[in-house]
């Protein structure tokens, strides 16, 4: 089953309104209508922004934006369960550009507590 649409805005705009001055000029830069792509060895996933080799999507398993590299449009390469919101995946983008490289992380452990999906 996909993740509604309606949704997606609303972890966008709540993710918006948590940002950074910083974090919002980047995200201007690079935020799209939301699209589902197929997210590789899953399903399809939401993916609300683009730069470069770079999408930030949402994980509707793990309840989370991440991060992954994508090569063919339309298609996500890497499954990440980081939950971040969405300024925090805009924030790492931001290290990233910074730094010049992906320093992670690229997994995290478990939220306690009750899971949202149940």
């Amino acid at each position: 089953m996909s993740f509604p649409e309606e949704k997606i805005w609303d972890e966008i705009n709540n993710g918006w309104s948590r940002m950074s001055f910083k974090q919002r000029f980047l995200w201007e830069t690079m935020k799209r209508l939301p699209e589902e792509w197929q997210l590789r060895g899953y399903g399809k996933c939401w993916v609300v922004a683009i730069i470069g080799s770079t999408v930030i999507y949402y994980n509707q398993y793990e309840h989370g934006f991440n991060l992954s590299l994508w090569v063919k449009y339309g298609h996500i390469e890497q499954y990440q369960s980081l939950q971040y919101g969405l300024e925090e995946a805009v924030e790492r983008m931001l290290k990233v550009i910074e730094t010049g490289y992906d320093i992670g992380p690229w997994g995290g452990p478990p939220i306690p507590g009750k899971y949202p999906g149940s």
